[in-house]
């Protein structure tokens, strides 16, 4: 019975450091704890601003580590992915600026290896709980930030929300990550029913409430885009699903082609978006831009082509004053110091080489995982919140260490532990 206890109560720290984890790598929280300090001293807060993150995330690898990672994940998707980390290291060897690389393709390994541990370590049903429970404190803070007035809590020139995140954008997606969660674990209450479903979708309503008011109120369009991909994919599987109830569709018809469809027509809507973007731009003067992104991201592209192969090194080219010669002109009408996008990012700091690796890890993710939509209640979410990250990817540059939606994208594309696991 005292060994019972004793491993309940293990269970539970571990459930409340996790709940810590996701919610120190939304990196609102951290942020403001150090604030006052980085007034002192800027840079030394930076670094103790990375230990944090790091020392957050050092239970996660070593409880990784001690359950192990199984041979046939490393054979598969994961392995892949654990490669493309691995060529974002090796670029510090001809990065541009390596110093920066070297820290920034450290940060990218460990968040990745503490999304590999949460896939491991955790059900589907739990990883979903977690999720919705980590956002919720730093939203809570933000929404009484708002209300009594702190400093910097709203951008009272285009009135909109920021709460403790420093910027709409980032505030918005642990708001759109914590209605999603929602949402999910709302479709398997309603689908399993189980003891006091009622009492529990109240509270879960309750908390949609809150989360979808910050995100309203923060005015994102990159969440909002992103939840709009979630919802396309949530739905498009859940479809699939019936059909292969009804027999429509034979497990390799799935593989060869249905899971083929699914990509081409995610490829389509996102030419169509774009297409549609530029002639909106052309009709309007350029006025619709997607905030100037789309200048940002044609300066980012002529970069790429200068070293299309292996890339500057990982997050190197836009602290390279080699990035800017000859495109000074660019540059000087955005003055920003990032690309805003992953995916530019990715084919940047890695090339073609880095860019084929993660391009390769998911695809092969979902092909792998494509029976967890059909045996799981909310199997959806795995494909679901893969897209939904990588269409958040597409605007802002979340593929990144120390940030908890390239985390959510490891813990996706590597799946869940059964429920009938021990670990």
């Amino acid at each position: 019975m005292l060994g019972l206890k004793s491993h309940q109560i293990l269970t539970w720290l571990e459930y409340f450091y996790v709940v810590v984890l996701l919610g120190f790598l939304t990196q609102g929280p951290v942020l403001k704890i150090w604030e006052a300090s980085g007034y002192i001293d800027a840079g030394i807060i930076s670094n103790t601003k990375f230990s944090t993150y790091l020392i957050a995330q050092v239970p996660a690898l070593l409880l990784l580590f001690r359950r192990g990672i199984p041979a046939s994940l490393l054979k598969g998707p994961v392995g892949v992915l654990l490669a493309f980390c691995a060529w974002m290291f090796i670029s510090t060897f001809w990065s541009t600026f390596s110093s920066y690389s070297l820290v920034e393709s450290f940060t990218l390994t460990v968040t990745c290896l503490a999304g590999l541990y949460i896939a491991r370590s955790f059900t589907l049903l739990q990883q979903l709980t977690l999720f919705l429970v980590a956002m919720q404190p730093g939203l809570v803070v933000s929404w009484y930030a708002v209300r009594n007035n702190w400093s910097g809590a709203v951008n009272f020139d285009e009135n909109y929300w920021i709460g403790i995140y420093f910027n709409r954008n980032s505030l918005a997606p642990p708001a759109a990550l914590g209605l999603l969660a929602a949402l999910a674990l709302a479709w398997v209450l309603i689908v399993r029913r189980p003891k006091y479903w009622a009492v529990f979708l109240c509270v879960l309503f309750d908390v949609m409430l809150l989360d979808l008011g910050l995100l309203i109120r923060s005015k994102s369009s990159t969440s909002i885009g992103a939840i709009a991909v979630f919802v396309f994919v949530w739905g498009f599987w859940t479809s699939v699903r019936w059909l292969h109830r009804q027999r429509v569709f034979t497990s390799n018809q799935l593989v060869q082609l249905v899971y083929p469809g699914f990509l081409s027509v995610l490829i389509i809507l996102t030419w169509l978006t774009f297409r549609i973007q530029e002639t909106l731009s052309r009709i309007f003067n350029s006025k619709i831009d997607f905030n100037g992104r789309t200048m940002l991201w044609k300066f980012s592209w002529d970069g790429f082509l200068d070293k299309p192969m292996f890339g500057w090194g990982w997050f190197s080219a836009w602290q390279t004053p080699n990035f800017f010669h000859e495109r000074e002109f660019w540059w000087a009408l955005t003055s920003n110091s990032w690309s805003h996008s992953g995916i530019m990012d990715v084919l940047l700091g890695g090339g073609l080489i880095g860019a084929g690796l993660l391009v390769l890890a998911i695809l092969w993710s979902g092909a792998r995982q494509l029976d967890r939509v059909f045996t799981q209640t909310a199997g959806q979410w795995t494909f679901a919140a893969t897209w939904f990250v990588i269409a958040a990817s597409t605007q802002e540059s979340f593929i990144v260490g120390n940030h908890f939606l390239w985390l959510l994208l490891v813990a996706s594309m590597a799946g869940s532990r059964n429920e009938t696991t021990k670990v």
